[in-house]
Order: structure tokens, then sequence, then C-alpha cells
């Protein structure tokens, strides 16, 4: 299964609060989740949290769950891709900016989040590895020495972690040096608790890139997100029958879209 992050920031002109109500409400609703090869969706907003060091430049994350890259590479070619999603895209987004990192993915502590009342709060690390390391030992210390200093913390607030490795097609080829070999996903239930984790000594000391050697000297950058499902396998199995975005709306009281809602 690939767990791709697609990260993306506003066109010029529109507001981070307009470029992320489009992406959630629009873009992700009536293009992104009807491409058939899709299995899961998520929208990552950013978030404004006092104490966030190392912000990475973009207004939110795509998730997006694929089986394989075979199905990743039928994607593109679909009509729903090609004069749905893609086409959509500059009226809301800087294309030329958007950043792509296909993932393995791991879960290191808590539950799945994918049957969890949203909206979720978590904030991601970006980690690229140390030149003094090669690949192989990049991996096997992220997945073993990461994941137990996170455990080791003991930091309240955390409710889940989601190791993730950028896949090896992205070494091969002409993508051998990619902007980053790893993504951690370190999740809360609230706003106020990611406030209170990314604040804490605890969670501050996993941003120093020296205690492990991991990563290069100016060590992860971060971004805090309100994380909200858009497609996933909550009470179904298939895109097209949308069990998510129907529980979203439900949830919200969005009654303007009630033809979407058959079965709540």
């Amino acid at each position: 299964m690939i767990h791709q992050h697609i990260l993306a920031a506003p066109r010029p002109g529109l507001s981070e609060e307009a470029f992320q109500d489009y992406w959630r409400y629009q873009h992700a609703l009536h293009f992104a989740r009807k491409i058939p090869q899709v299995l899961q969706y998520k929208v990552d907003s950013r978030l404004t949290i006092t104490g966030q060091q190392k912000e990475i430049s973009y207004s939110g994350i795509a998730e997006v769950w694929l089986e394989s890259e075979e199905t990743q590479a039928a994607s593109l070619k679909t009509p729903e891709y090609i004069n749905g999603a893609l086409k959509d895209e500059p009226t809301w987004a800087a294309s030329w900016q958007t950043l792509v990192i296909d993932t393995d993915a791991r879960q290191t502590f808590g539950e799945d989040a994918s049957d969890r009342d949203f909206p979720e709060y978590k904030i991601l690390l970006f980690h690229k590895k140390s030149r003094e390391l090669a690949i192989e030992d990049f991996r096997t210390r992220y997945i073993n020495n990461h994941a137990k200093r996170i455990k080791d913390a003991k930091i309240a607030q955390l409710s889940s972690v989601l190791h993730c490795l950028t896949r090896e097609s992205f070494y091969t080829g002409e993508s051998q040096n990619p902007p980053f070999d790893a993504v951690t996903h370190i999740s809360t239930k609230s706003r106020n608790d990611l406030q209170q984790m990314v604040a804490s000594e605890a969670f501050q000391l996993l941003l120093d890139p020296e205690l492990e050697g991991l990563s290069e000297w100016w060590g992860v950058v971060s971004l805090a997100v309100r994380s909200e499902w858009i497609v996933s396998h909550c009470g179904g199995n298939s895109v097209n029958e949308g069990p998510s975005i129907c529980q979203y709306f439900c949830n919200f009281g969005i009654l303007t879209l009630a033809g979407l809602m058959k079965g709540c």
C-alpha cells in the first residue's frame, strides 16, 4: 500500500483560508475522491501552533492511499484525474510548488486513526537523512530508535504515531535524492492537546538531529495540521460509495448537501 503525501500551497492571490476551504469542500469532494484508484483520502490543513519551530512552507497536505505503483500510474490516465482533479488544480493551488512523497507507513504507537472520529490534530515531521548514513542504516535507525524514543518520551497528549519511509522507487533513476527520507505523524485528539504537546520539552527534544545522528544538521521540519477524512474505509470499501463523505457531512450538519447523504 502506498501512503502518498502531497504538499500544496495557495496560488498567488488566494488566501490560505480560501485555499484550505476550496481544497476540502470543492476539489477533494468533487474531483479527487472520484478517482477510482484512490482507496483513502485525507486533507490536512495547516494550523498556527505557538512554539512550533522549523515549519515547512506549505499550507496543507493531501494524504492519499493507493494499492500499488501500477494502480497509481493507472490513476494518472483516468478521465477523473485528467479532466477533473488535474484540470481543477490551477483554480486553487500553486502547482509549481507541489511536493509529492510516496511512503510505506507503519503504525508504531496507538491505534490506526482510520476509524477515529475526526478531525484529528497532529504534527508531521519531515526527515532528511544525514549524509553520513547509508539509506539502509537510516531506515533501520528511524523505525527502531526513533519510534522507541517517541514512546519513551511519555508525552501525555500523544494518541498515535505513524512512521513513513520514502519508497525505494524515489531512489532510482532520476529521483535518487528525494527531498525527504521519512515522514512522522504524531497525533493528538484535540487542538489544545496538540498545542500542549508541541510546547513540551519532551517533544522539542524529538526535533534535535544530534540525539541519534539521523538527520542533517538542520534537523527536521514540521507542519501542524487539522486532519479530516474525505474518503476512508469506515463503513465501506469503495471510494464511489463515499462512506466517510456521508459520515463527514452528517457529523458537521451540512444539510445543503443532503443529496450526498443517503443512508446517514
